[in-house]
């Protein structure tokens, strides 16, 4: 089953479900902004991503624009320790697959592909 992390309020969230759900796949979401992912969630999608936290963290929301988090110097434990305290400045959606795969965003094509089985 994949694992689908978003806000249930955001439109690109929605659309992200809706593709996968329609393309036939079982998927299991998870409101980060009632429901902040934890640490060891958020250190899993780190390794098994090759990402950086920095691709983790919404700069486009207005919790960051608001806190002016531009300008932080946060560590990747203290980004981690932010984003376990507020949900919404996790980018989303985060689409995590039974075998592990952690994609950051939505890219309707490539969601399409992942519900069939491919990557």
């Amino acid at each position: 089953m994949l694992q689908l992390y978003g806000y249930a309020r955001c439109s690109t969230c929605r659309e992200a479900k809706r593709t996968l759900t329609e393309a036939g796949a079982d998927v299991e979401f998870h409101d980060v902004v009632a429901s902040p992912p934890d640490e060891t969630t958020l250190r899993r999608w780190l390794k098994r991503s090759g990402r950086s936290i920095e691709d983790f963290v919404n700069t486009r929301g207005t919790v960051y624009r608001q806190r002016d988090l531009k300008r932080a110097q946060f560590t990747e434990d203290e980004w981690i320790r932010e984003l376990t305290r507020d949900g919404r400045l996790l980018k989303r959606p985060v689409l995590e697959t039974p075998e592990g795969d952690i994609y950051v965003g939505y890219h309707e094509g490539a969601y399409r592909r992942i519900a069939m089985g491919g990557d």
